[in-house]
């Protein structure tokens, strides 16, 4: 019995071999990624002159988060970035599964539309927020097409709006992003067996009511990814901000991020003097990632009870 449970002899020269293989990798990960989070989770505790630190701070750069003038910028970042994050789960992750089921029941062109669908999620945000930009402003393709149409009087000035601003970029982000989901719940649609529909349409269910009580529940591991995918890159959100609206989150702060107050903090840019805050930065900086870290956390625990309930 003791024979059976000692553990067999490790080979070492073929462990040399594999941490030969995976030292630049992790090498380069600690360089790029570890040792910056690190730093900055250390420097959040301190106070900066410039770009110099200085004596020890406590919790003073997180108390200042939390009061004027950093509390009303802070506060309505962070929710554009939930509004965002609510956004994209209809726009892209809700329409996206609805695309691959009507692409699941088709018999021909599948592929091509698939292509289709994917194609914009080839291109690098900063292109897709330069493009919509230039179709968006005053003068350009959309406003004169519209005008042709005689849908619309007067200037498109819909960039410049502050109540419609933030919903242009949610759309042109899930229109960037269409493709992923369509992707994903196809893949996961061809992987429910085809006697469990077969089934379903013999005992009278339709279209709808086989997505809804039999393909959904099966999508669970596919949601689960997809929400947590989504919230980590909402609450990332910065290049088509900073391409389409600005650093400063135009018009008047209407389509602000965590993201970009951080680069506003960081950069100087916060302010009309512009004045850098390097303390109040890595503070924020280190909020945003324990509220990713332990949401997330928190969504996979979340899925992974209602699949093993499922299995």
């Amino acid at each position: 019995m003791a024979s059976r449970l000692r553990r067999d002899p490790i080979d070492w020269p073929k462990h040399r071999a594999a941490v030969f293989f995976v030292l630049p990798a992790l090498v380069i990960y600690c360089l790029f990624v570890v040792y910056p989070l690190a730093t900055s989770l250390f420097g959040s505790f301190f106070e900066w002159r410039g770009l110099r630190m200085r004596g020890f701070a406590g919790l003073d750069n997180f108390a200042r988060l939390f009061v004027d003038p950093s509390w009303p910028r802070l506060s309505g970042a962070f929710l554009h970035n939930v509004f965002w994050f609510c956004g994209i789960m209809v726009l892209q992750n809700a329409l996206g599964l609805i695309f691959a089921y009507l692409l699941f029941l088709r018999s021909r062109g599948t592929a091509f539309l698939q292509s289709v669908f994917f194609f914009p999620a080839v291109l690098s945000p900063v292109i897709v927020g330069a493009l919509w930009r230039l179709l968006l402003t005053p003068d350009g393709v959309v406003e004169t097409v519209l005008h042709n149409l005689g849908l619309i009087q007067g200037r498109l000035t819909i960039l410049g709006n502050s109540s419609w601003a933030l919903w242009v970029l949610v759309a042109v982000d899930a229109w960037n992003w269409m493709g992923l989901p369509v992707l994903i719940f196809t893949a996961g649609l061809r992987q429910i067996q085809g006697e469990v529909f077969e089934a379903a349409r013999l005992d009278g269910a339709g279209a709808g009511r086989i997505l809804w009580s039999i393909a959904l529940p099966q999508l669970i591991p596919a949601i689960s990814s997809l929400t947590t995918l989504t919230f980590i890159n909402t609450f990332n959100q910065f290049d088509l901000v900073y391409v389409m609206q600005g650093v400063q989150g135009n018009p008047s702060y209407s389509t602000d991020t965590l993201v970009t107050y951080f680069y506003r903090l960081a950069f100087g840019a916060e302010g009309a003097v512009g004045i850098t805050d390097i303390g109040l930065a890595l503070a924020l900086g280190t909020l945003l990632f324990l509220l990713l870290t332990v949401v997330t956390i928190m969504l996979l625990r979340f899925f992974e009870k209602r699949t093993v309930r499922l299995s």
